[in-house]
């Protein structure tokens, strides 16, 4: 699906199209539509829809690794969140609101179109989906809310507005209603212009997705409302429909985001020169960028995290850093540029001929205030460099160069095919299915061209219930890296021990010896021949220690919110009587 720049305003209370997948709107004059039309009329009733699409479909994550463990913010930057100075107003989604209105109105009058039923329920269904999206977006950062399930209307005594907050498994409870009640009304696919809307595996992917985060730890179910056999239904479900409509891992995996509408694709929004763009600046050396810097640099301990050839892990063994890049799986060289990696994965690299090395020719301080200061290397002459040394290469338009940063066009995959998967072998573990859960961890190692081993393992040693999942939480981490899921993942697996106990990420100080000069006069000059010209420094990225709190595991109601609603309780790890986890 492609949403269009061009603003298209119709006239209705409560929404203004800015993009449609059907080309007829782009010629018609839509400024002055009467509101009773838009429900006579699909294609003004699909455009209503779009605008719900731009507002709540996701994109290119930009700078979330920063705040998490995969990446490093530029000059020891740390959020509130990690140096536990974070209040009940450090987090505020509640403006999603505006866009359930929308959906409750389009709810509220398309079984009163007068255009076709099959129609009514395409867009019905997409509907249900988004409402259910958009809920869980709030119900998995604070527990439960007021459920609003119709449009009210409008009035000057906002009490008449106010609803007291519903259970976290009444919500739960009705999310997922929403989406089977959408499930049995999308069709199996869209096509042509309109590829990339929701459709019936998407929903049933995003139903498991929302199962399996409510049976984990962090709600541990809600007494039975998300239990891990029915995360595991779900997710089942919806892998056995993504198998008959030609679903399945998408090889290699360098290319899963390079090749656009490939079979891993589940949910995707759709990005198209010059109709739908956006900024990739900051996450590219500003060699070849512009406006922005220091976005989801590689963490070493993300760096460390990718497994051997082998599928042995990383530190199973003393290993020095200078050859950190030798015998990693392939997911390694897809998502970590390092030091002179032989990867032109950048236009302007290509252009002038060149490979990235973020070496010093000497260092003054490793720990500075800001971070790592030093005579940087001139080969790569980048002012602001990377604060790990890393960079980040997933999802990053390759084709585009220093003037067209704002041009990027890879489509985003917000669910593919690898995450039912892997959601599936969760629950396996979950409900005593090892077998299965070791087969799929199998499955994705595989297709990282991880080797078999004699034994078949792929170098996965876990045999009981625990060590499996803690298997499977180190191969989220790097099969997942940069895709915007990993602080809800650390959120519902409760690991702020984890992090606490690092307690701070790091990075590589890379020197050039003395004597020595590393690519200069020779910019493609092979990292595997002059490894041994570097010294090799782990230094602390953070400016001090994590000290994350328990109560930040599920966020306190905003004060505005509460002002604004006395019949809001907050939540009682922020000092309130409202318990989410019920």
């Amino acid at each position: 699906m492609k949403y269009h720049l061009r603003n298209i305003t119709i006239a209705l209370a409560a929404v203004v199209a800015t993009g449609s997948c059907q080309k007829v709107l782009d010629k018609d004059n839509l400024t002055a539509v009467d509101p009773t039309m838009v429900w006579s009329n699909v294609k003004i009733a699909s455009a209503y829809l779009d605008e719900i699409y731009a507002n709540l479909m996701p994109d290119n994550p930009y700078g979330t690794g920063n705040d998490t463990d995969e990446g490093v913010a530029y000059q020891k930057q740390t959020n509130d969140w990690f140096v536990g100075t974070a209040t009940f107003d450090s987090n505020d989604d509640f403006d999603v609101y505006k866009n359930i209105r929308s959906i409750n109105t389009l709810l509220g009058n398309i079984d009163k179109a007068t255009f076709g039923q099959a129609d009514k329920n395409t867009i019905k269904g997409q509907a249900l989906f988004w409402r259910a999206w958009a809920y869980h977006r709030l119900v998995s950062a604070y527990g439960g809310v007021p459920l609003i399930l119709e449009a009210q209307a409008p009035t000057s005594d906002l009490s008449q507005l106010q609803k007291p907050r519903n259970k976290t498994s009444e919500c739960v409870t009705q999310i997922v209603k929403d989406l089977d009640d959408a499930i049995a009304l999308l069709p199996e696919s869209f096509t042509g212009e309109d590829v990339g809307k929701i459709d019936k595996g998407a929903a049933m992917a995003f139903k498991g997705r929302v199962l399996l985060f409510f049976a984990s730890p962090l709600f541990n179910g809600l007494n039975g409302v998300a239990s891990w056999q029915k995360a595991y239904d779900a997710n089942l479900a919806a892998k056995q429909f993504l198998d008959t409509h030609g679903k399945g891992l998408y090889s290699p995996y360098s290319k899963i985001w390079d090749d656009k509408l490939n079979k891993e694709v589940v949910m995707v929004r759709r990005h198209s020169y010059p109709q739908d763009t956006y900024f990739q600046g900051g996450l590219i050396p500003l060699n070849w960028s512009a406006d922005d810097v220091g976005a989801d640099k590689p963490s070493l301990e993300l760096v460390n995290a990718f497994p051997m050839k082998d599928g042995s892990a990383w530190d199973a063994m003393p290993r020095l850093y200078d050859t950190l890049f030798r015998n990693r799986d392939d997911r390694f060289y897809a998502n970590i540029y390092y030091n002179g990696a032989p990867n032109q994965y950048l236009q302007g690299m290509r252009d002038e001929n060149t490979y990235l090395w973020t070496y010093f020719n000497t260092v003054s301080d490793y720990d500075s205030p800001v971070g790592i200061e030093g005579d940087h290397n001139q080969v790569t002459s980048d002012p602001l460099w990377s604060n790990s040394s890393f960079y980040r290469i997933k999802a990053i338009d390759k084709n585009i160069n220093k003037s067209q940063v704002w041009q990027a066009s890879v489509d985003w995959i917000e669910i593919r095919y690898t995450e039912v998967l892997m959601n599936l072998g969760e629950c396996a573990n979950e409900v005593g299915k090892s077998g299965d859960a070791l087969d799929v961890l199998k499955q994705i190692r595989s297709r990282a061209s991880i080797l078999p081993g004699s034994g078949g393992n792929y170098g996965i040693k876990a045999t009981s219930q625990e060590q499996i999942r803690e298997a499977y939480k180190k191969e989220s981490f790097v099969e997942f890296c940069f895709e915007g899921r990993r602080w809800n993942d650390l959120r519902r697996w409760k690991m702020f021990g984890y992090l606490n106990a690092l307690p701070q990420r790091h990075g590589l100080g890379i020197a050039l010896k003395p004597g020595q000069t590393g690519a200069v006069g020779n910019p493609k000059a092979d990292i595997n021949v002059i490894w041994n010209q570097f010294t090799y420094t782990v230094i602390p990225t953070d400016k001090q220690n994590f000290a994350l709190k328990d109560q930040y595991y599920i966020y306190g109601i905003p004060k505005k919110v509460l002002d604004g609603n006395p019949l809001l309780t907050q939540n009682n790890n922020w000092g309130g009587g409202f318990d989410p986890l019920q």
